[in-house]
C-alpha cells in the first residue's frame, strides 16, 4: 500500500539523486580501483557505527534502549519509560535508514522500491550475526556480502538475491539467536 501511495504521489519513474561525490571519480589503492563515492560511503558507515557504539555503551538513553530490548517488563519496573524508548528507537532507526537511503541513491536510481533489497539484506545480516549485538550484525553483513559474491561468481548472478533468503531460513532453523549473539531470548 505504501509503495502504491508513493508511486501515485511522486510517480513511479526512476530519477537520479544529486550527490556531492561522484561514482565516476576513482582512486587507485594498490591494485584496487575504488570510487570516491564508495570511500565516502565506507567512512560515513564507520562513523555511524562508532557513534552508535558509543551511544549504546555510554549514554543513559542507549543503555535504556538495550535494557528495553532485553527485557521490557524489567526495564519498566526499574523506571524506564519503555513506550518513550520504543518511540526513540523508531526515530533513531528511521534516521539511520534515511542516511542509508541517501548513500544508496547515487549508486541506484530513485524509485519507490529503492530500499526493498537493502532492507532484506540488512535483515538477513542482522539475523545471521545476531539481533542483540551491533558488532554481530555488522559481521553478519560482511559474511552475507562474501557469501553473495561467492554465490554470484560460482553459481549465477541471477540468483544472487536468493542467498539472503537462504541465510535467513538456515540461521533461523539451526541457530535462531544468530552466530554472534550471547543468549537466545524466546518471546511468545
Amino acid at each position: 500500500v505504501l509503495y502504491g501511495l508513493a508511486s501515485w504521489k511522486w510517480g513511479a519513474e526512476q530519477m537520479d539523486f544529486p550527490f556531492p561525490v561522484s561514482d565516476f571519480d576513482i582512486v587507485n589503492i594498490g591494485p584496487a580501483v575504488v570510487s570516491y563515492l564508495n570511500i565516502a560511503t565506507l567512512l560515513i558507515t564507520l562513523f555511524l557505527m562508532f557513534i552508535l557504539f558509543l551511544f549504546f555503551k555510554y549514554t543513559k538513553v542507549g543503555i535504556a534502549m538495550k535494557a528495553t530490548q532485553q527485557n521490557a517488563m524489567a526495564a519498566r519496573i526499574n523506571g524506564i519509560r519503555t513506550n518513550r524508548i520504543l518511540a526513540l528507537t523508531w526515530a533513531l532507526s528511521s534516521m539511520i535508514g534515511a542516511v542509508a537511503g541517501m548513500m544508496l541513491a547515487p549508486i541506484a536510481t530513485l524509485d519507490p522500491n529503492l530500499m526493498l533489497e537493502p532492507l532484506l539484506k540488512g535483515f538477513a545480516a542482522a539475523v545471521l550475526g545476531g539481533m542483540t549485538t551491533l558488532v554481530g550484525a555488522a559481521l553478519g553483513g560482511y559474511i552475507l556480502g562474501v557469501l553473495e559474491n561467492l554465490f554470484g561468481g560460482y553459481v549465477s548472478l541471477e540468483f544472487k538475491s536468493v542467498v539472503a533468503f537462504l541465510v535467513i531460513v538456515l540461521v533461523l532453523c539451526f541457530k535462531p539467536s544468530g552466530l554472534f549473539a550471547r543468549h537466545y531470548v524466546r518471546k511468545v
